[in-house]
């Protein structure tokens, strides 16, 4: 089967923009995670640490994923990292099983001579710069655990804790 490929017209853009609950959009729960990117001994990747502001959804198992920023040690903050996440996800590298929590992060990124709460700033006033309001912030993500953990039980890998 082939797909033919669709060119949005204006009217195309004006009729989705219409369409969109700007109103619902303001009561969008958003949560901070946080990936751990391991060293790659083949390619000679250092350790990094991915901070993603993700729209968590009720409805779906997965939370929607938004900005990106890395830490790493040698390179310090890349503030606009989502194609450098999305590199990193397609070949398994990056995923649930690599997510730590806020305390790892800031241990990790500490290590680093990094600070999160300046990786958590510019993702929240980025967010509210692009949107005209601020996120509403949950202070944990609620299912952050479970689907570190499901992923590394489906993976073989050794459970955390």
């Amino acid at each position: 089967m082939t797909e033919k490929l669709k060119t949005w017209t204006k009217e195309d853009v004006d009729r989705l923009l219409q369409n969109i609950d700007y109103e619902a959009a303001k009561k969008d729960t958003y949560a901070l995670n946080y990936y751990r990117d391991e060293n790659d001994e083949y390619d000679h990747l250092e350790v990094a640490v991915f901070i993603v502001l993700e729209w968590v959804r009720e409805d779906h198992d997965d939370n929607i994923k938004s900005s990106t920023v890395r830490g790493t040690k040698r390179m310090g903050w890349l503030w606009d990292a989502f194609n450098a996440r999305k590199r990193r996800e397609e070949y398994g590298d990056l995923g649930n099983h690599c997510l730590i929590s806020e305390d790892e992060a800031r241990e990790t990124l500490k290590e680093m001579g990094l600070a999160l709460e300046e990786a958590k700033r510019y993702l929240v006033d980025s967010f509210t710069k692009t949107n005209g309001y601020a996120p509403v912030m949950l202070p944990v993500d609620p299912r952050w655990k479970n689907r570190r953990d499901a992923e590394r039980k489906r993976l073989g890998l050794p459970s955390k804790e």
